[in-house]
């Protein structure tokens, strides 16, 4: 289960413990399935630069052996993951979500849960990622699960994909849709300190390569405030897209290139 979220990246701040928030049953979490296919085909993958600083290990902890993507969605970082451990497992709650991914990563374990009810045994997994996903979890059930998983050694990647809303293009994109208040925060809570330790954080560059004008509508289609709201206002949506394509000859060509970057938020288990 996966957003773009679009404000400013993540900030560390303080553990506010026993925070919760009801978005696994929300609207907005609920919306992904329907445009599962579309999300395949149109969402970022992430750099591999990412999934190394997301991966690396305490000294003397060795390569990770078994990693678990959660919230894994359609796939999109899962499949970035192969061959960087000796099994990768991808936990979604959507079904419609994990059929895809079941059906695109067939040598991936694909199983039905959540950051909340990880479906696997205690001290079973080296490391534990979650692309475009932790704004989605239920706090601090999240954090206890995770460490209830991890063997000893064992690192959280939270990785995040966003767009560089400098471009004015950007900016104007993200305007169009007319972003309704949302329910998640712009800052990141880090995870439990009395079960993992300090968060460290990165920025890189990365760009996201769609299949022209058609590829951006359908990245657009798969923002849960788009994909929630109702036919007529996704229609106003994207006849404001029309106008903004035929205003710039970048988004116009065979690939339009999204500019982009990624944060990756990394804490060890203590």
């Amino acid at each position: 289960m996966t957003e773009p979220r679009p404000g400013p990246d993540p900030q560390p701040m303080p553990h506010q413990q026993g925070r919760r928030h009801d978005l696994p049953a929300s609207p907005f979490a609920r919306s992904f399935g329907s445009q599962a296919d579309r999300y395949d085909r149109a969402r970022p993958s992430y750099p591999a630069a990412a999934l190394d600083l997301a991966l690396a290990r305490p000294a003397g902890a060795g390569k990770a052996g078994r990693i678990l993507d959660i919230g894994a969605g359609t796939g999109k970082l899962t499949a970035t993951l192969l061959g960087r451990g000796a099994e990768v497992v991808a936990v979604e709650p959507d079904p419609q979500m994990l059929a895809v991914l079941a059906d695109r990563l067939p040598q991936v374990r694909a199983l039905a849960g959540s950051a909340e009810r990880i479906p696997l045994p205690d001290r079973s997994v080296d490391a534990i990622v979650a692309g475009q996903a932790f704004h989605w979890f239920t706090r601090p059930d999240a954090d206890r699960e995770f460490a209830r998983v991890l063997r000893p050694g064992g690192v959280v990647g939270l990785i995040w994909n966003f767009p560089d809303r400098s471009r004015e293009w950007v900016s104007k994109l993200y305007q169009l849709t007319k972003q309704p208040e949302v329910p998640w925060a712009d800052n990141f809570d880090p995870l439990d300190p009395a079960l993992f330790g300090p968060a460290e954080q990165a920025t890189l560059p990365f760009e996201h390569r769609l299949a022209g004008p058609e590829g951006l509508r359908d990245l657009v289609h798969t923002w849960s405030w788009v994909i929630t709201r109702s036919q007529a206002d996704q229609a106003v949506i994207d006849d404001r897209l029309r106008i903004l394509i035929s205003q710039y000859a970048e988004l116009q060509a065979p690939v339009v290139v999204l500019p982009q970057h990624t944060t990756v938020v990394r804490q060890a288990l203590r």
